[in-house]
C-alpha cells in the first residue's frame, strides 16, 4: 500500500446520489485510492450509498474489482459506438436510445419493471408502489458487500435516507446500529420510481429528496471534535453559466439544480456554525479561570477544535449529455464517467497542495477541482 500521502487523523469520502452518474465516483475513489487515501470513514446517499457499501464492505485490495463488478453488471446492452465518440449530436442520439433502453428494460442486477403499473397497484403500501422493482439489488449487495465486515465497524459507514412516515432525514450509521442491505436500498429508494423500504415498522425512502449532499453529517459529528478531517466530497450535478436555451437543456438544468441540492448556501451555514464552535473553544481556553464551572460546561457542549479540509471534486456536465443522464447505463457512457473521475483525482495529484495539513485555527477550508 502506498505511503499515507496527508497529514490528517481521518480520510472521510462522501458520495452524492445520481444514478448512473455515480460511475464517476468508482473513477475518484480507484485514484484515491492508488495513493494510499484510504478512507476511514465513508457517507454516502442513493447510488453514492451503494458504492459507499462496497467500498466498506470490503477489504482495501479487493474494493475497486468489486465497485467493477457491480458497475460492468450494471451496465446496459446497449451497443457502444466508439465512432460517435467526436460528434455530439449523433452521442446525444444514442445516449437518448441508451436511456430509453433502461426505462423499457431496467438495469441488471439493480432494478426491473413491474408488470403491474402503480397507477393499478391499489396496494396501501409504499414499499409495494412503484414503477421498478429493486429485489434485485438486495441479491447484488448481498453477493459483492461483506457487511459483517462493514458491522466490525473497521470503516465507519453512514448511509442518507428520509423516514417517509415524519419526513426527517435519518442516518443509517454502523457505529450506532447493524447495517444491512435494507438500509443501503433505503437510502437510493427514489420514488415512484423505487419502492420504499420497510425497516422495523418505518418506510423510508432516497435521502437525496431532502439533501443529496449528506455534509452535515460529517460537520455535526460530535466524536470527531478534536481530529483534522480530510473530507472529499464527489459531486455529480454540476452546470456553467451559459443559459438553456433549449426544453433539453431546461430540463437538465433543472434536475442539475435540484439535485445539487443546495449545496453552497448548506456549506456556508455549516462553515459559519464551526467556526463558531472554534471560537468558543477558544474562548473557554482563555476564560476558564474568570468564569463559573456551569457557564464553562455550557460552552463546552458547543466548543470544537476539529478542522475540516473539505476537497470536492465536480463531475463535469458533457455536451452530449441529456436531462436522461442520471439513467444513461450504457457500458461506453460508464466507462467514460470512471475514466474522467480517475483522471481528475490524478491531476489533482500532480500539485498536492489541497492535502497540506491546515492550521489549528481554521475550522472548515474548501477546495475545488
Amino acid at each position: 500500500m502506498p505511503k499515507k500521502p496527508h497529514p490528517y487523523d481521518q480520510v472521510v469520502y462522501l458520495l452524492q446520489g445520481g444514478g448512473a452518474l455515480g460511475a464517476y465516483q468508482v473513477g475518484v475513489c480507484e485514484a484515491l485510492l492508488e495513493s494510499g487515501c484510504e478512507p476511514d470513514w465513508v457517507v454516502g446517499t442513493s447510488i453514492g450509498a451503494i458504492n459507499s457499501a462496497i467500498i466498506a464492505g470490503n477489504t482495501p485490495e479487493k474494493r475497486i474489482e468489486k465497485l467493477n463488478q457491480f458497475w460492468n453488471r450494471a451496465a446496459t446492452p446497449f451497443p457502444e459506438m466508439p465512432v460517435l465518440e467526436d460528434n455530439y449530436l449523433l452521442r446525444q442520439v444514442q445516449k437518448f436510445w441508451s436511456s430509453q433502453w433502461t426505462l423499457m428494460f431496467g438495469v441488471p442486477g439493480f432494478f426491473k419493471p413491474r408488470i403491474l403499473n402503480p397507477w393499478l397497484n391499489f396496494s396501501n403500501h409504499p414499499d409495494q408502489i412503484s414503477f421498478y422493482d429493486t429485489r434485485e439489488l438486495r441479491h447484488t449487495l448481498e453477493e459483492l458487500v461483506d457487511f459483517n465486515l462493514i458491522n466490525s465497524k473497521k470503516v465507519r459507514l453512514t448511509l442518507a435516507s428520509v423516514c417517509v412516515e415524519n419526513g426527517q432525514l435519518v442516518y443509517f450509521d454502523n457505529t450506532k446500529q447493524v447495517i444491512g442491505p435494507e438500509h443501503v436500498m433505503a437510502s437510493g429508494a427514489l420514488p415512484p420510481g423505487f419502492p420504499a423500504i420497510r425497516i422495523e415498522g418505518k418506510n423510508y425512502w432516497d435521502g437525496g429528496i431532502i439533501s443529496n449532499t449528506p455534509l452535515h453529517a460529517v460537520v455535526s459529528d460530535k466524536s470527531k471534535a478534536n481530529l483534522k478531517l480530510l473530507c472529499i466530497m464527489v459531486h455529480l450535478f454540476s452546470y456553467d453559466q451559459r443559459t438553456p436555451i433549449s426544453l433539453m437543456e431546461i430540463l437538465k438544468r433543472k434536475k442539475d439544480m435540484e439535485f445539487s441540492s443546495r449545496f453552497h448556501q448548506i456549506l456556508q451555514a455549516l462553515c459559519k456554525n464551526h467556526d463558531l464552535n472554534h471560537i468558543i473553544d477558544q474562548l473557554v481556553d482563555k476564560y476558564a479561570k474568570f468564569d463559573s464551572v456551569e457557564n464553562i460546561k455550557k460552552l463546552t457542549k458547543n466548543a470544537s477544535r476539529k478542522t475540516i479540509n473539505i476537497t470536492r471534486f465536480h463531475y463535469r456536465d458533457d455536451p452530449s449529455n441529456l436531462w436522461s443522464k442520471d439513467y444513461e447505463f450504457s457500458s461506453q457512457t460508464l466507462k467514460e464517467h470512471r475514466q474522467t473521475g480517475y483522471g481528475d483525482v490524478k491531476r489533482a495529484l500532480q500539485d498536492p497542495c489541497w492535502l497540506q495539513a491546515m492550521p489549528d485555527d481554521e475550522g472548515v477550508v474548501l477546495h475545488e477541482f
